[in-house]
């Protein structure tokens, strides 16, 4: 039975109704942990956004808590094993973002080839010779390569290759029947996939084994006419390298919704630079989806409540 639910940020207004005509709610703005522990004690279910972390602590100390529901695909703000240990669902939403987060993806790469930053920058202070001056390049033909073949992947890679005529590279070893099956060609290791590309766009989660997966080795290996994209999670970059390779002239530019630490320091250097185009971890909020992931967030509570299984439940043994 669930009488209380905690929710880590306010929802769109038809979600927020559907669990007020049900239980009682909290709000937290903050994503403080003591605040969260502190409204959780007595709560059954958690409605959590990327504001706050559910740390083993949060659970450890929520003895009523059955069930954790992700406004979106990423539950790396979950200590997935101790809910696990605990007997808590933690149920996340795929599929629903992936159009919008593949939009901003191609966005992010034609900013970066076609420099509109500078472009419009140059019109707004009168400097209209920028028109010759600005070196500007054409996304179509281009070679991007893909890592991590998911929903979001696999959409982007429809968007480059129908759309704009790209040759698609992919590595994904947990996908390799998504790459051949729709005739892109599947790279043996992330280092021929990173120095064939003149885009590199990541889409994997962000797990250990994919901590740093854009390191110093393997930006070095990318053409100095390259660009990084990434709109998954900001561990999967390092982004010290990241800052000395674009610093260097090594790697042309990048395209970054996510940061390791959200929100970045005011004085972190990719904000001071002026072939990186920057947007605040917002890939996935578009009007559409806001809606949608809060939905279906709220349905897993919802479900669970009446007895049903959950859509989406990510650690199964937990069942």
């Amino acid at each position: 039975m669930i009488q209380k639910v905690v929710v880590t940020q306010a929802l769109p207004a038809m979600a927020m109704r559907r669990l007020e005509e049900r239980f009682k709610i909290t709000i937290l703005e903050s994503g403080d942990e003591a605040a969260l522990i502190d409204a959780c004690r007595d709560a059954e279910a958690i409605v959590l956004r990327t504001n706050s972390c559910v740390s083993r602590t949060v659970i450890e100390q929520s003895p009523q808590l059955k069930i954790v529901s992700r406004t979106g695909a990423g539950v790396d703000n979950v200590d997935v094993e101790a809910a696990t240990e605990n007997g808590i669902l933690v149920c996340n939403v795929t599929g629903v973002n992936s159009v919008s987060v593949a939009e901003h993806a191609v966005t992010l790469m034609l900013t970066l080839l076609k420099r509109t930053r500078a472009m419009d920058n140059a019109v707004r202070t009168g400097n209209w010779s920028a028109r010759r001056g600005t070196k500007t390049r054409e996304i179509s033909g281009k070679t991007v390569g893909i890592v991590g073949m998911g929903n979001v992947g696999r959409k982007v890679a429809e968007i480059c290759h129908n759309g704009f005529g790209m040759q698609v590279l992919a590595y994904d070893p947990y996908a390799r029947q998504a790459i051949v099956s729709r005739g892109y060609t599947e790279c043996d290791s992330l280092e021929d996939l990173f120095s064939a590309s003149d885009i590199v766009t990541l889409h994997c989660p962000n797990i250990p084994e994919t901590r740093n997966l854009a390191n110093r080795e393997l930006l070095s290996m990318m053409k100095p006419s390259a660009v990084l994209v990434n709109t998954a999670r900001g561990e999967i970059v390092d982004e010290q390298a990241l800052v000395e390779m674009l610093r260097d002239g090594r790697v042309a530019g990048a395209g970054l919704d996510v940061f390791a630490d959200e929100p970045p320091d005011a004085g972190h250097p990719l904000l001071q630079m002026d072939n990186v185009i920057l947007s605040p971890h917002a890939a996935a909020l578009t009007e559409e989806v806001s809606a949608k992931v809060a939905d279906a967030a709220v349905e897993a509570v919802l479900d669970f409540a009446d007895g049903k299984r959950p859509r989406s439940v990510y650690n199964q043994d937990a069942l």
